[in-house]
Parts: structure tokens; C-alpha cells; sequence
């Protein structure tokens, strides 16, 4: 991917990711958006929501941009993060990652941490596609094709 079809903000922005595990979300914040400065935000390091809740109260304390990196399948796992980052005025951009399960599978087997195979499908199965009526000003959506990331305007 050459270049972002949003606006790069070092303040005030989040950045919600919204797929199942092992499609690609992790790999492209550190190839697209660790670079920019962007805080990472992830219940894979962080472990618990109440280390999640400081790392994003530190964010917003700042104005600083973060990327909440966890699967988000559901509108109600989205709806807290949205809401909250609306209080503090900032621009909500939600990337869909394409969750083929046959792929997700693949791709978990291959890497050192995997999560546990039964985890995929039944993140899939709670998957619900975001909306623009959840608060989104900007939706996109990402595949991954020849180990690079295509990025189009949601059409959801």
C-alpha cells in the first residue's frame, strides 16, 4: 500500500479495527500506523480492560491519536470505545478487516502466538459489519492480497 485514503492525525483521532483474529489488523497497524505515531492499543499486551481503560483515559487526556487493536466484532464491543471518543471530540475512523475463516486459520497456524483455533470461528460467528449509524465518520475496509493491503471505502 503506497499511501492511506484518510487523513494521517497525530491528535484527536481514532482508528477502530474490526475483524476476526489473525486478518491482518496487528500486522497493518505496524506496517501503516505505528509510524505515524499512532498509540497502540490491544487487550493482547495490555490483558485486562481495566489496563485498556488507562492506556485510552491516557490518550484522550493527551488528545493523543490511538488505534484500538482487538477484534470488535459486535456493535456493542464498538459502541463504549465510539462513545467515549465522541465525548472528547475526536474523529472516528473504523477499518474492517476481510475475515475469511479458511485464511484467519491459516494465517493463526503460521505465527508464533496463536490463538486458539475454536476462538476464530467463534469470533466470526458474533461478527457484525460496523455502520455508519454507529458514530463512524470514516469506514474502510482492508484485504490482504499477495502479502499486501488493499484498501476501498466501505460500502457497506
Amino acid at each position: 500500500m503506497e499511501t492511506l485514503p484518510f487523513e494521517i492525525k497525530p491528535t484527536r483521532q481514532l482508528i477502530l479495527f474490526i475483524g476476526i483474529q489473525a486478518s491482518g489488523k496487528t500486522t497493518f497497524y505496524n506496517r501503516e500506523l505505528a509510524s505515524h505515531g499512532y498509540i497502540h492499543i490491544n487487550l493482547d499486551t495490555l490483558h485486562t480492560r481495566h489496563n485498556e481503560q488507562l492506556a485510552i483515559d491516557e490518550c484522550f487526556s493527551r488528545g493523543a491519536s490511538f488505534v484500538v487493536d482487538n477484534t470488535n466484532p459486535t456493535k456493542a464491543d464498538r459502541k463504549r470505545y465510539i462513545a467515549e471518543a465522541k465525548q472528547c471530540d475526536y474523529e472516528i475512523v473504523g477499518i474492517f478487516f476481510q475475515s475469511i475463516l479458511k485464511d484467519c486459520i491459516a494465517r493463526n497456524e503460521a505465527r508464533p502466538n496463536k490463538v486458539p483455533r475454536i476462538a476464530i470461528p467463534g469470533t466470526q460467528n458474533k461478527l457484525q459489519l460496523p455502520d455508519y449509524a454507529e458514530g463512524f465518520d470514516k469506514l474502510y475496509y482492508v484485504q490482504i492480497a499477495e502479502n499486501d493491503f488493499i484498501i476501498t471505502d466501505w460500502k457497506g
